[in-house]
């Protein structure tokens, strides 16, 4: 059985676009994904805004047969193969940042994992680029759809275009 599982990636240092192409690279190399589709990249302000440089953020949807644990653990994985630091301060600058947000509809509230991503809805810098990949696609624990939370945000944060591409990598 496999699910639609969807993950945010950001960076806000050193070269963020070549981060974030390589690291979606990577990611469609993972055994058990297939069906990847990537949003635009964004420039966003980073959260909260007094902290760090600014940071391109997109979101890809891939196809998986991981179990959440199992994908989280992969997207560990690249971010330390690119260089982030395991143990760092919250805020701190890094290359690549990955937040697994949401795999189909499971629900999931573990140490380490929590699915929906806690703050999903609450982040324009994320709703932006998912809404751009599946404005339908529904939050299995509040019941609304994407494009919902995206309208009904109350995140001031500039989210700006940077990339304009959605494109599908099979």
């Amino acid at each position: 059985m496999s699910d639609r599982a969807y993950i945010g990636i950001g960076s806000n240092l050193g070269d963020r676009i070549k981060h974030c192409q390589e690291t979606i690279r990577v990611i469609s190399e993972i055994a058990g994904v297939t069906a990847m589709r990537v949003s635009s990249f964004y420039e966003t302000a980073p959260v909260p805004p007094a902290s760090g440089n600014w940071f391109v953020n997109g979101v890809v949807s891939v196809q998986t047969t991981l179990k959440p644990g199992a994908l989280l653990l992969e997207l560990l994985r690249i971010e330390r193969s690119m260089g982030r630091a395991t143990e760092r301060a919250r805020g701190e600058d890094r290359s690549i940042d990955l937040d697994l947000l949401l795999v189909g509809s499971q629900i999931v509230d573990q140490p380490g994992l929590v699915l929906p991503h806690p703050r999903l809805h609450q982040r324009r810098f994320v709703l932006v680029p998912l809404c751009e990949l599946d404005p339908d696609l529904c939050h299995p624990v509040l019941g609304v759809t994407m494009g919902q939370l995206l309208d009904h945000l109350d995140d001031p944060s500039l989210v700006r275009l940077l990339v304009p591409v959605i494109r599908s990598v099979e």
